[in-house]
């Protein structure tokens, strides 16, 4: 019995040893860097409009809160559903690209734009991208640690640490806003987390390349 128990512990702790060596060994992997930077660029780019929507839309272009809300969660239904549709033909990767640079142009725009109705629309096409990147980023994420073994164990190290980086990301975003005055100087912040996902993904297509040769 006692051989028993001790055997179980020595089991127990052992694999929490592998468990251990196995998320500091993913530091070490190109593609665990890749999967860490393409959530924190989508997850701190999207930070913004989800928690200032309702302060720049309703509050200070005067806005509905009830018509804002219905729109928004519209857009993001259809988003979703525009993406289930393309995905059938076209790969996640290109969609991604596709969708980012729309992402930084729309972003862009409404940190310059002033008219409240356009500001609105530009809004709802923000919304309805994210409705479609959503599942994008967790496809590319996949394309990423394709070949990988524990692929689990990498998918929630990368999301733990994204969560703690977004949330640092938003001390940051608040000391921007204080600095510069301006809730729109976030618009450009959030293209700029964005950019990050454009610049990440060729990497996953070189990285396919160079392991298909």
């Amino acid at each position: 019995m006692i051989q028993f128990l001790s055997f179980s512990d020595n089991k127990a702790s052992h694999k929490r040893k592998n468990n251990i060596k196995n998320i500091a060994s993913f530091f070490k992997k190109r593609n665990f860097w890749i999967l860490l930077l393409l959530n924190i660029g989508y997850d701190c780019g999207t930070q913004f409009i989800l928690i200032y929507w309702s302060i720049i839309y309703v509050k200070k272009l005067g806005f509905n809160l009830s018509l804002v809300y219905t729109l928004f969660m519209c857009a993001l239904i259809l988003g979703s559903l525009i993406f289930n549709k393309i995905s059938t033909f076209a790969s996640s990767r290109s969609i991604t690209i596709l969708n980012t640079v729309c992402m930084i142009s729309v972003f862009v725009l409404s940190g310059i734009i002033e008219n409240k109705y356009l500001l609105l629309s530009l809004f709802l096409l923000i919304e309805l991208l994210m409705g479609m990147m959503s599942g994008q980023i967790s496809a590319t994420s996949n394309e990423a640690i394709y070949g990988e073994s524990n692929k689990s164990t990498m998918l929630s190290t990368v999301s733990f640490i994204a969560e703690i980086l977004v949330g640092l990301s938003l001390f940051v975003s608040n000391a921007i806003m204080k600095l510069a005055g301006n809730l729109k100087v976030m618009f450009f912040v959030s293209a700029a987390y964005f950019s990050i996902v454009l610049l990440i993904i060729p990497l996953i297509k070189q990285k396919k390349e160079l392991s298909a040769k």
